[in-house]
């Protein structure tokens, strides 16, 4: 993972969009790392997720109707067929910035699967957009 702390990745990487990086290890998708906006656009800014599995972070009991089921897919399928997938706005709630409650939110990704040195998809570049305002609007 010595790329995390190369210059050209953090120039790209550190940006105003939210971005996550995850070790592309299905089911459990490790969180390797994510950036200021991320934390902002998801309210992890209260707690350090790195090293925590996808899941532990963002329970799939809050995902509404199958959209926990949705989400695993897209990711499997980016880390198995080393497919980029662009998902369709789907809801899926997080914990919000106050201890305790719920944020309703709609998401839509882009996933992008890093080869590693077996040519195998080693990481996931996951843009995370929060839509809830545009689809809380229509």
């Amino acid at each position: 993972m010595s790329f995390l702390n190369d210059p050209l990745f953090k120039a790209l990487f550190f940006t105003d969009t939210p971005r996550i990086i995850l070790k592309a290890d299905a089911p459990n998708f490790t969180i390797l790392t994510y950036n200021d906006a991320y934390m902002r656009a998801t309210y992890t800014h209260y707690r350090n997720i790195v090293g925590w599995y996808l899941w532990e972070a963002f329970d799939p009991k809050n995902a509404c109707s199958d959209n926990d089921k949705f989400l695993l897919d897209a990711l499997t399928r980016a880390a198995v067929n080393n497919e980029t997938i662009v998902t369709p706005p789907f809801h899926y709630n997080i914990p919000s910035a106050n201890p305790g409650e719920m944020m309703e939110s709609w998401w839509q990704l882009d996933i992008i699967p890093v080869l590693g040195r077996s040519e195998k998809p080693a990481y996931l570049l996951v843009t995370t957009n929060n839509i809830t305002g545009k689809i809380l609007n229509q």
